[in-house]
Order: structure tokens, then sequence, then C-alpha cells
């Protein structure tokens, strides 16, 4: 079992030898729409496929030019290319996508035991600096099995929800949808789960 784990990573380490910088970090800015970059490699380049078709790939030899189109992503994303060099060997390309919260939230599930006290729980909510977002504009729920109240906090960039379950007495699921005046629609809502379970 050993001698098979040990002969895993000597394979997984020589194919990313072909390559050499396999795996990218790339921080991405608020609305940032298109990412170009390169990844060189020791021998000719002769196949390489995107696993997303927002990913566009250009063979230059020994160089892969990569184009992928971020206009969708949100918080952080992974993208892969399976790149063959003349050799044979295949190598696969990982890009880690980082956009910053626009938004950011104390939890993404507000949670209450099933027979325990209905009591109400808060929900913060906070606008970074830089933000697309400039404010939150509304805040409504999906069901009827919740009562709400949205306040404004002592700093303009906050604001808080008070959610309490009507009752705790059953099992519920409900939704909290959050409005914002982002004009990028990646950060116009947000959803915060309500469950008693």
């Amino acid at each position: 079992m050993i001698f098979r784990g040990l002969l895993f990573l000597l394979t997984a380490l020589t194919a990313c030898a072909d390559f050499r910088q396999p795996v990218r970090t790339i921080p991405l800015d608020y609305g940032q729409k298109l990412v170009t970059l390169s990844f060189r490699a020791d021998s000719p380049i002769r196949r390489a496929r995107p696993n997303c078709d927002c990913t566009s790939v250009e063979i230059k030899g020994q160089q892969l030019d990569v184009r992928v189109d971020t206009s969708g992503f949100v918080g952080e994303v992974e993208k892969t290319i399976d790149a063959t060099t003349a050799d044979g060997r295949t190598t696969r390309l990982v890009m880690r996508f980082r956009m910053p919260p626009a938004l950011i939230l104390s939890t993404k599930t507000l949670r209450w035991q099933r027979g325990a006290a209905a009591s109400p729980a808060t929900l913060r909510l906070t606008i970074p600096a830089g933000s697309p977002i400039t404010r939150v504009t509304e805040a409504s729920l999906s069901g009827s099995d919740f009562d709400y109240d949205p306040r404004k906090g002592s700093n303009p960039r906050e604001f808080h929800v008070i959610v309490t379950p009507k009752s705790t007495a059953r099992r519920l699921l409900n939704r909290l949808i959050i409005t914002t005046d982002s004009p990028d629609p990646r950060y116009r809502n947000y959803i915060i789960y309500l469950q008693v379970k």
C-alpha cells in the first residue's frame, strides 16, 4: 500500500515537471470580467483542453496563453486545463480565482433547534470599503414562518436583521433575501437560510 502511494506521488510530480507553475492563485478586483495569463512548459505543448466554457486557450510552442471570462465569478472559484506536452505527459493546470466579498455576512444560515425557545437571532451585514455596494436596499422573506426586523447599524456600512421564528414546534426552512444597490448583478441579491431542525 505504501509503495502504491509513493508511485502515485512520483507520477504526479513527474506530470507536473513539464510545467513550471501548474497551480496559480489569481486575485480578482470587483467587477473584473476577464483574466489573461500564460503557462510555460519545458517542452512543446501539443494539446490543451479547458474544463469550462469560460476558458479559452491558444498554444504557442512551449507557452499556453489562457483567457478566462470571470464575469460570473463570486468568491473563490477554481478552473482547470488538461495540457499534454510533446513527450505525451498530461498535466492538470489549476487556476484559483479569489474575488473579495462585496458584502460580509455574519452567517449564511440562521438555525434554531426544534422544540427550543423561539428566540431572536441577529444577522449582521457589513459592506467593506471599495465594494460595488453602497447600501442594502431591502430585506424580504420567502415565507411567513418567521418575523424579521431590518435595522441600520451605527455605521452607514452596517446593517442588521433580527429574525425570530413564530414557532419551533416543527421543522421549517425559509429564505431571507437581502437586496443591494449594486449595478453588478453578481452582488445584487444574497440569500440567507432560516432553519428550524
